[in-house]
């Protein structure tokens, strides 16, 4: 049997599911699953979870969403599959129309929560394909797996780049793709001094939307060198990020890598809701504050503070408490 999965979410939206895509490799054994995406992302974080992998961008899909007939070469791509699960498409009705007529067997979900909606986004993945895998009452983490060669060439660049491997590494992202989903610098560059001030050293994680975030919060930082992981390909970044004794940094798809990885992590919330959107993980902190966010609470359009709610001091005590006991001084 032959299964064509179809997402079209980003970083962190493909890490929450991850459990949705364990339960379907449980369910169906002896499947081969093509999971099609963004291949940059895939590459990264899917091994296991898939024998093939493909660009999303690169399949048919445009013809899908017309009122023509499949041409004949895309309904042949689309019926070498026995099953195909889309995250994506649903709720057009000529997109549901041409899969169906040009499939075997199709499942067409959504995965975004909807207004109202208090699941969490796994389970809301895990839901989705409830017509196949029956109801499941619990739901696997999601994890990523490296192999020895991958930790290898992590803990070789890290080394190139600066780490003193007699101290533990702290990984921090100051960055996020929205403005007011980051903790301001300050907060961020008061908790890293704390940070090497127990012996620590830092790497500094930035993103292609977050260009100069990790620099200016790096600068002037007292003690051993700030490792400088930015814009690293995903494969680099999850080595490096294995190596980490910790993590500290805002929502986004990085904090779900490392809790995935199985990094103690501590996530920074503001605007959106971590009952829905948090980094699944047995060590994995979450810190928001909302009290007193006028775009929060009223959802009217104002700007966000609750970023600037939270404390160094609550960070910092949430930091102590997920850091490994043996790097505390």
């Amino acid at each position: 049997m032959d299964i064509l999965v179809l997402h079209p979410g980003a970083l962190g939206d493909i890490i929450l599911s991850l459990p949705a895509l364990a339960i379907l490799r449980r369910t169906f054994p002896q499947a081969g699953i093509t999971l099609a995406g963004n291949h940059d992302y895939l590459t990264a974080i899917s091994p296991g979870y898939a024998e093939r992998l493909l660009s999303l961008s690169g399949l048919p899909l445009h013809n899908l969403f017309g009122r023509e007939p499949v041409p004949p070469a895309d309904r042949q791509f689309w019926t070498s599959f026995d099953r195909i699960l889309s995250w994506t498409g649903f709720g057009d009705a000529e997109f549901c129309r041409n899969l169906n007529s040009s499939a075997r067997s199709v499942l067409v979900v959504p995965w975004r929560p909807e207004a109202g909606e208090a699941r969490h986004v796994s389970r809301i993945f895990v839901d989705s394909i409830r017509p196949w895998v029956g109801e499941q009452r619990e739901i696997p983490a999601p994890t990523i797996s490296l192999s020895p060669c991958e930790l290898t060439k992590g803990e070789t660049w890290l080394t190139e780049n600066g780490w003193n491997r007699s101290r533990p590494i702290v990984a921090l992202h100051p960055g996020a793709g929205s403005v007011s989903k980051r903790w301001p610098l300050e907060n961020f560059r008061e908790l890293a001094i704390r940070i090497m001030q127990s012996g620590a050293q830092l790497m500094a994680v930035e993103g292609p939307a977050e260009h100069g975030v990790s620099r200016e919060m790096a600068l002037g930082l007292p003690g051993a060198p700030v490792v400088a992981a930015r814009i690293l390909p995903l494969e680099t970044l999850a080595a490096a990020l294995s190596l980490c004794a910790a993590f500290v940094g805002n929502d986004s798809g990085i904090a779900h890598m490392a809790g995935a990885l199985g990094v103690p992590s501590v996530v920074l919330f503001g605007p959106t809701s971590p009952e829905q959107w948090a980094p699944i993980g047995g060590r994995v902190g979450i810190l928001r504050t909302p009290a007193g966010c006028r775009a929060c609470g009223k959802k009217d359009g104002s700007e966000h503070t609750c970023m600037r709610n939270l404390s160094v001091d609550c960070a910092w005590n949430c930091f102590q408490s997920f850091y490994p006991a043996r790097y505390l001084p």
